[in-house]
């Protein structure tokens, strides 16, 4: 026989189950025993909650909404800095980003903190930082009491109690780290740690996005600048050797590649003659025809090849000299005047390079460029040829 005094109700969804069976919602079975007739309301910890929900939403979405109004880094780095003071209600914050080729962490912007203090020294032995570095949030709760803590001292001076540090994440990759400070020790809950960490992963996401942007401004003032500078230098002068020499110099320069050759077709417009070439040895450059070349060939055609590892790809006939002079990657591009094809260049580097397509596109309007200037010494030289006669 079942013991009267056991009710049993499901853990999950709290219903209970009756005497025939059913399973009822537990105000319905408490009023058919006789408890009375329930109302509904909140009880003060389940507002609270509810409160706190609604007022991280709307931060969350004052935050973001601040952070994505620019895509000049500095200023999408002060904005997170500053909005997460006023949205967090905390002393002060600071950003720092990992710096690849140093592997440190550097400062990137701050807010309510004094330089002394910005200024204090690396960080990098911090155990905070590390687990940051790591992808894992943590709170300091009272750096008066971490008596580890390396700049506990100076910390204490600026009016600092409690240091949160935030990884800032794009995808898998930590780029940096987020720090906020209070004046007094803050004990975070698990919902302050989820909300602060969505805040640094669209604060990442902002960083990001502004950096491409800023790259490719950046790229393209950078292209027009040296577009103009090889134009300018090939237009210079009308002699063809000077030209043709301005030309193999002036690139590896602009486009920080080891040497560069141009090689122009014979009369019979089926050879290729080499004419200049600039950064190589005489020993390489007398190695033999290039005709047979596949990546030649295609560049023949009207179409730039790009070739990673010319010691091991079978377009290259030249492979172990090409490996003796030190050469790794290679660019051939079509030179082309007025529609008709002249020859082609070489861009050459001393370490292994990935053309990206942007690139080659830039490299092949250079040759454009080239090209116009090489038909136009032609037909120079060709008129002050027969006015002499």
């Amino acid at each position: 026989m079942a013991d009267k005094n056991l009710i049993p109700i499901c853990s999950w969804c709290k219903k209970i189950r009756s005497d025939t069976d059913c399973w009822e919602n537990i105000e319905i079975y408490l009023t058919k025993a006789g408890f009375g007739v329930f109302t509904h309301g909140m009880c003060p910890e389940c507002a609270e909650k509810i409160f706190e929900k609604r007022i991280y939403l709307e931060s969350y979405q004052h935050i973001c909404k601040a952070i994505s109004s620019s895509l000049s880094l500095s200023e999408v780095l002060n904005l997170i800095v500053t909005n997460v003071v006023k949205v967090m209600n905390v002393k002060a914050s600071m950003l720092r980003l990992l710096n690849k080729e140093t592997n440190k962490l550097e400062v990137a912007a701050y807010y309510g903190l004094s330089e002394k203090y910005v200024n204090k020294g690396p960080v990098e032995s911090d155990a905070s930082i590390e687990d940051a570095l790591k992808g894992r949030p943590v709170s300091v709760y009272d750096i008066k009491e971490d008596r580890n803590a390396r700049y506990r001292k100076e910390a204490l001076q600026e009016g600092i109690r409690s240091i949160l540090s935030i990884p800032l994440r794009v995808k898998n990759e930590v780029i940096g780290v987020l720090r906020m400070y209070t004046s007094e020790p803050v004990k975070y809950t698990e919902e302050d740690l989820k909300f602060v960490t969505a805040i640094a992963e669209q604060a990442a996401i902002a960083i990001n996005n502004a950096r491409v942007f800023e790259t490719r401004i950046s790229k393209e003032k950078e292209y027009l600048r040296v577009f103009e500078e090889v134009t300018k230098a090939v237009s210079s002068t009308l002699n063809l050797n000077e030209v043709l020499n301005l030309i193999v110099r002036k690139l590896p320069e602009v486009m920080n590649v080891k040497a560069a050759t141009i090689r122009l077709l014979d009369e019979t417009g089926e050879r290729l003659k080499l004419v200049a070439a600039h950064g190589l040895s005489e020993r390489y450059l007398s190695r033999g025809p290039v005709d047979m070349e596949k990546n030649i060939k295609d560049a023949l055609q009207l179409k730039p090849v790009a070739i990673y590892d010319v010691t091991t790809d079978p377009r290259i006939h030249y492979r172990k000299e090409a490996k003796e002079e030190g050469i790794k990657s290679m660019l051939t591009l079509p030179i082309v005047a007025r529609g008709k094809l002249l020859g082609v260049l070489r861009l050459l580097t001393g370490v292994p390079r990935h053309f990206e397509d942007e690139e080659i596109d830039f490299a092949a309007s250079l040759a454009e460029v080239c090209g116009i200037a090489i038909d136009n010494a032609r037909m120079y030289e060709e008129l002050s040829r027969r006015n002499s006669k």
